[in-house]
């Protein structure tokens, strides 16, 4: 190795170094007084065990077409906008016309249907009894506006296939304050432009994409929601199988850099929405389980059967609520819910 050689690798190492103890101590104490971040309660204690959303974290969402999983992240994005003022950057062009996103989002909002009639397993119009009023939808526009910012790309002259998905989460973390938002939503990844460099291959794009998400939800302190279509489904004896992460395009690479990943799974005309959390981390997001939900058509609201047969929708905890999960964070032992 000649001096050149060696004067070009002290250039590298100088760029390097280790943590201070005032550093350390500064961010191990940030985590003991504050218990690792900030985590947010979704409404259903069964589902809370496994999973909270972590500001400055990410989530990835994958399931078969007409699963569920869009109606059960929006209704969660609407909970947390209700109980504790997030706001939501939306890119889902997945999910069908501005129009038909925003009539899907007030009705999550409302309770009543957006529109006028659904078809029935005959093929027939049937009227929907509890429409919203032209002048409820009018009333509650502004509302929904406030709750979620929609991300419109035709404003920089590109559609939404135009769009990169580090460019939207840049987009939404150099906008953070001005939009007062909490996370940015991808529906769905399959939408966005995927830049592959030439000679480059995917998983190794995926790799450096999904590190970049990670570093930048973290850094910006805004979460990241992607739903990810699978690929093909797989049958056994003709019943469709629950996809696993390795089935969503790049396979390993979003369980290497991933930090929760939900599976959404309903069989065909069923309600029950089986949600399998695949990964939850760091471990005040949760624990990995499974979590079965049931769907209500008419209020656009997922809910569990209670002991007796009613109906739980999902609710804010009470403040006995917080005392019981408080002490079962030091009680990993205990069932909460």
């Amino acid at each position: 190795m000649d001096g050149r050689e060696k004067e070009t690798i002290n250039e590298k190492l100088l760029t390097m170094d280790i943590y201070k103890y005032e550093e350390v101590e500064a961010k191990v104490m940030e985590h003991y007084i504050g218990g690792g971040g900030n985590v947010f309660y979704l409404g259903f204690k069964e589902l809370g065990k496994h999973y909270q959303i972590l500001e400055g974290s990410r989530t990835d969402w994958t399931g078969y077409p007409g699963s569920g999983k869009t109606e059960l992240l929006l209704e969660c994005l609407n909970n947390t906008s209700d109980w504790y003022g997030h706001k939501h950057l939306i890119h889902m062009p997945d999910a069908g016309s501005i129009a038909e996103l925003s009539g899907k989002l007030l009705h999550k909002m409302s309770g009543k249907q957006f529109k006028e009639y659904f078809i029935d397993d005959k093929g027939e119009k049937v009227k929907l009894k509890n429409r919203l009023t032209e002048q409820e939808v009018r009333q509650l526009l502004p509302q929904m506006l406030k709750n979620f910012v929609l991300f419109n790309p035709s404003s920089q002259g590109k559609s939404s296939k135009a769009v990169t998905p580090s460019q939207l989460w840049q987009f939404g973390a150099d906008n953070k304050k001005e939009l007062g938002i909490f996370s940015v939503v991808i529906d769905s990844w399959n939408y966005m432009k995927h830049d592959v460099p030439s000679g480059q291959r995917y998983d190794q794009w995926l790799e450096s994409t999904l590190s970049f998400a990670n570093d930048l939800s973290e850094s910006s302190k805004l979460h990241f929601h992607t739903i990810v279509h699978p690929k093909s489904p797989t049958k056994i004896q003709g019943k469709i199988q629950m996809p696993d992460y390795h089935d969503m395009k790049g396979g390993s690479e979003w369980g290497n850099n991933g930090k929760s990943i939900i599976i959404c799974h309903r069989e065909f005309e069923s309600k029950v929405l089986d949600v399998k959390i695949n990964k939850a981390k760091p471990e005040i997001v949760g624990i990995r389980g499974l979590v079965s939900l049931e769907y209500d058509i008419t209020l656009g609201k997922y809910y569990v059967n209670d002991w007796n047969g009613s109906k739980k929708y999902a609710e804010p905890l009470t403040r006995v609520d917080e005392v019981l999960k408080e002490i079962i964070s030091f009680n990993p032992n205990l069932n909460f819910g």
